[in-house]
């Protein structure tokens, strides 16, 4: 019993230590946490995300696949050990082979978390599942996936619809997607009515206003979310709304302030969301792909940080 309470707590202060952005600290404490009872799949499930933040993708995958070893249903594990085939080699192949053998429960919860912690990206609106399929490009693919999964109540039917805007965007099917936006806007917007904090909600609606054309608001939603989930408020939730910002940016037109995120985004521990290999096929840049400055980014020639 002495064990498992030390154990807790230590693992409660790894949590918090992340969240400060007090990143060595927290590995310790859950290295420590591992030597006291090295059976506990949530300790390796802890310290796979903390590698992936700090782009020590090895150690990322290790710890994911011990941790799954244990606890096959771990979806901290689960989602940490894609993060390490996305972003630490660009490998859509295996990071898919990898998803389509979790259990069926694991792929449903590898959908966007509830609230903040669900993040800011268009990985966050549309799921994992559906994701794989944008960053191959199989749009077709994407939209069944995203029609096929279950509607049980308001959050998940306005995830669904915020989903088939941003894909509809993502496609450049113009007047598809104003129609689509037109269709979500008064449920997101009056989501954000009931709920001023709802980071999530203003992600969805960033994408609306993009579809419609409503670039300013786009930006203006989006840096609200931001701020709301800010890299000092929250080291590992934060990076994320910093990566929807810019992607936001990358397409409203304002690529230069895009480019300025992205980059300070690759100098810290955000590895979770941002890297050069995942920015080198990911979709959502398309629009400012061909800018040299962009192509000078994903060259690794000016960026500080642990990402190759």
């Amino acid at each position: 019993m002495r064990r498992r309470i030390d154990t807790d707590s230590s693992e409660q202060r790894e949590r918090q230590q992340r969240r400060r952005g007090e990143w060595e600290r927290s590995l310790a404490d859950s290295r420590r946490a591992k030597e006291l009872d090295p059976r506990d799949a949530s300790i390796p499930a802890n310290l796979a995300p903390t590698y992936l933040a700090v782009r020590q993708w090895k150690d990322a995958q290790q710890f994911a696949l011990r941790a799954l070893a244990t606890d096959p249903n771990n979806t901290i594990a689960a989602f940490s050990l894609l993060g390490t085939y996305l972003n630490g080699a660009g490998d859509v192949g295996s990071a898919r082979q990898t998803f389509d053998g979790f259990p069926e429960d694991t792929k449903r919860l590898l959908s966007p978390a509830r609230g903040y912690s669900a993040g800011g990206e268009i990985q966050a609106i549309v799921g994992m599942r559906v994701y794989l399929d944008v960053i191959e490009r199989r749009f077709a693919d994407a939209f069944q996936a995203l029609d096929k999964q279950a509607a049980t109540d308001e959050f998940e039917h306005l995830r669904r619809i915020g989903g088939r805007v941003a894909l509809r965007v993502l496609t450049g099917q113009t007047e598809a997607a104003k129609s689509a936006g037109e269709e979500a806007l008064s449920l997101v917007e009056a989501r954000i009515r009931q709920r001023p904090d709802d980071t999530f909600a203003m992600t969805e609606l960033s994408w609306v206003y993009l579809a419609l054309g409503r670039n300013a608001d786009a930006l203006s939603l989006s840096r609200q979310a931001a701020d709301l989930i800010s890299i000092e408020k929250d080291a590992v939730v934060g990076p994320s709304f910093q990566n929807g910002l810019a992607q936001i940016e990358a397409r409203a037109g304002a690529p230069e302030e895009a480019i300025k995120r992205i980059r300070h985004l690759l100098s810290i521990p955000a590895g979770g969301g941002v890297s050069i290999a995942r920015l080198k096929i990911d979709p959502v840049w398309d629009p400012i792909r061909n800018r040299p400055d962009f192509q000078q980014l994903i060259s690794g020639l000016d960026q500080i940080g642990p990402n190759k």
